[in-house]
């Protein structure tokens, strides 16, 4: 959204994933599901192909950002040309 392209997020329904495994060292490949990476693979193809279809851009209004423990409205942040180089794809 900041550099005015729509954000589209996608989640997974297990639950029980978040407290036990994610992001520490018990987070390994046999805890994938694999039914849900099929159905997560179809809705992403589905949105990406209903998108391209679309005969209309999606919203890229910013949404007004809440306000901070001062009371200030927080800023979006700001969009960064990326650190590549052509060097980086041997």
């Amino acid at each position: 959204m900041a550099a005015g392209v729509p954000g589209i997020s996608l989640g997974s329904l297990n639950w029980g994933y978040f407290g036990y495994t994610w992001h520490t060292t018990k987070d390994t490949y046999d805890k994938i599901v694999f039914d849900e990476v099929k159905n997560n693979v179809v809705l992403t193809a589905a949105l990406a192909y209903m998108a391209s279809e679309d005969p209309e851009f999606a919203n890229r209004e910013k949404r007004v950002m809440p306000q901070d423990e001062k009371g200030e409205t927080v800023k979006w942040p700001e969009a960064k040309e990326p650190r590549r180089s052509s060097k980086d794809y041997k």
